[in-house]
C-alpha cells in the first residue's frame, strides 16, 4: 500500500478548523483504505533565501494604508502582549487541549522545516498539500507546500487548497504560478480560487469539498468531547475577527429575544478582544477542537464568521447566521470561502452582511441541503483517489 505524507497547517496549531480539517483528511483516506498521516512541518523555521523572499512577498503587499497603519500596529502588538499576560493561564489550558488533539492525529515522528522537508521523499509515496490556506500569499516562501523538494517522478497534488485572497499582488501572482506548475493535480476548496488559477495560467483546477465535510456527524461525534456542554437551550457566537461589535451584539439580541444562553470562546485568537464585551453569556477559553465539535452540535443556533464554523453546521444540520470576518469585502478579503460555501449549498440567505438584517428563529430545512454534500462528497472522494492513482 502506497503511504501518503500531508503538507497542511498540522504542526502546533492553534486553530481550531486548521487541526480539524488535518484530522478529516487523513481519517477520509483511512476509510478508503489508504495509508496516511500529516507531516509534522514547522514552517516557522526559515533559512536565509526564505526568509530574503518573505520580505519581498511582504513588500509586495504593503499598501500606503498599511504603512501607514504600522505605529498603529506595533502598539497594538505591545498591547496584545500586555494581554496575553493577563490570561496566561487560560491560555496554558487552551494550549493543552490543541496539544493533546495533535497527538491525536496520526503524524511524522519527525520534525521537519523547510531547510529539511526533503528528507520526507523517501519516506512517502506520494504527497497532498492542502487542506486549508496552502495556497496564501504570504506562504509563497516555502518549498514544501509547492513540492519544490521532490524529485520529478514523485507526485504531488493539492486538496481542497484555499488563499487568503482572491487576487495576489504582481509579484506574488508571478511566483504563484510558477510554484504550481510543481502540482500533479490541483484541487481547490472554492470556486473563485479555481477560477483565479485557471485565468493566470493553463492549468486545470477542481472545487473540491473541505475535508471536514468528507466525514459524516457520526464520525465526529466519536471523538467529540461532551463535557461541558450546556443543559439548558444555547447559541454558540465562534467569532475569529475581533472588530465586529455590531455582530455581537446582533447575536445577543437574538438569544434574548429567544430565550437562549449564549456561549463564545474570548480567547480563541489568543488575546482579549473588546468587541467580546457585548456578549453577556459564558465565555469559555477551555475549548479546542473537540470540545467545539460538541458544542457545534449542541446549540440551537451559530453565530460565526469563520469558514469551518459554517462547514460544521452544514454538516451537522444546525440553524446558523453567517459574517464577514471584521466587515471585510473585496478581493483582498478572505470571504470567499463563505460566500463560495453558501452558493454550492443554497444558503445565501444565511449570510448576513448588513446591521437592518432581521433574524428569525424558524429552523432550517436542510433536506436538499444534504442531498448536495452527498453528492458533492463523492464527487470529491472520486476525484482525490483518481488523483491518487499512477
Amino acid at each position: 500500500m502506497k503511504k501518503i505524507g500531508i503538507l497542511t497547517h498540522y504542526y502546533g496549531s492553534k486553530n481550531i478548523g486548521g487541526l480539524l480539517q488535518a484530522y478529516a483528511l487523513v481519517q477520509a483516506l483511512n476509510q478508503c483504505g489508504r495509508e496516511a498521516q500529516q507531516i509534522s512541518f514547522n514552517f516557522d523555521l526559515l533559512d536565509g533565501p526564505s526568509k530574503q523572499r518573505l520580505r519581498q512577498l511582504r513588500l509586495a503587499n504593503l499598501s500606503m494604508r498599511k504603512i501607514l497603519r504600522k505605529p498603529f500596529r506595533l502598539l497594538n502588538n505591545v498591547w496584545e502582549k500586555y494581554q496575553r499576560a493577563k490570561i496566561k493561564g487560560c491560555l496554558t489550558v487552551q494550549n493543552k487541549l490543541f496539544a493533546e488533539f495533535e497527538q491525536f492525529i496520526p503524524h511524522s515522528l519527525e520534525q521537519y522545516t523547510n531547510t529539511n522537508i526533503a528528507h520526507s521523499k523517501g519516506k512517502y509515496d506520494v504527497f497532498i498539500t492542502g487542506s486549508d490556506q496552502v495556497f496564501s500569499s504570504n506562504l509563497l516562501h516555502l518549498t514544501a507546500f509547492f513540492g519544490e523538494f521532490l524529485d520529478k517522478n514523485k507526485k504531488i497534488i493539492s486538496y481542497a487548497a484555499s488563499s487568503d485572497k482572491n487576487q495576489f499582488s504582481v509579484l506574488a501572482e508571478k511566483l504563484f504560478v510558477q510554484k504550481l506548475q510543481r502540482l500533479n493535480a490541483v484541487g481547490v476548496r472554492e470556486k473563485t480560487l479555481k477560477e483565479y488559477i485557471e485565468r493566470i495560467m493553463d492549468k486545470k483546477a477542481t472545487v473540491v469539498l473541505d475535508p471536514t465535510l468528507l466525514l459524516s456527524p457520526t464520525d465526529w461525534l466519536k471523538i467529540a468531547n461532551p463535557a461541558d456542554v450546556s443543559q439548558k437551550p444555547y447559541v454558540f457566537c465562534y467569532f475569529l475577527g475581533g472588530k465586529s461589535v455590531w455582530q455581537r451584539k446582533m447575536a445577543q439580541a437574538y438569544a434574548d429575544k429567544y430565550g437562549y444562553e449564549v456561549i463564545h470562546l474570548p480567547y480563541i485568537r489568543r488575546s482579549i478582544r473588546s468587541a467580546d464585551r457585548f456578549l453577556k453569556g459564558e465565555g469559555r477559553y477551555n475549548v479546542g477542537p473537540r470540545e467545539f465539535i460538541s458544542l457545534i452540535n449542541g446549540a440551537q443556533c451559530v453565530f460565526t464568521d469563520s469558514f469551518h464554523g459554517l462547514a460544521f453546521c452544514i454538516n451537522f444540520g444546525k440553524n446558523f447566521y453567517v459574517f464577514n470576518r471584521d466587515d471585510q469585502s473585496g478581493p483582498q478579503s478572505m470571504n470567499a470561502r463563505i460566500t463560495d460555501t453558501l452558493a454550492t449549498f443554497g444558503l445565501t440567505a444565511r449570510h448576513i452582511t448588513e446591521r437592518s438584517a432581521i433574524l428569525d428563529n424558524k429552523p432550517l430545512d436542510f433536506t436538499q441541503v444534504h442531498r448536495i454534500l452527498v453528492h458533492e462528497k463523492e464527487k470529491s472522494i472520486n476525484w482525490l483517489l483518481d488523483a491518487l492513482r499512477d
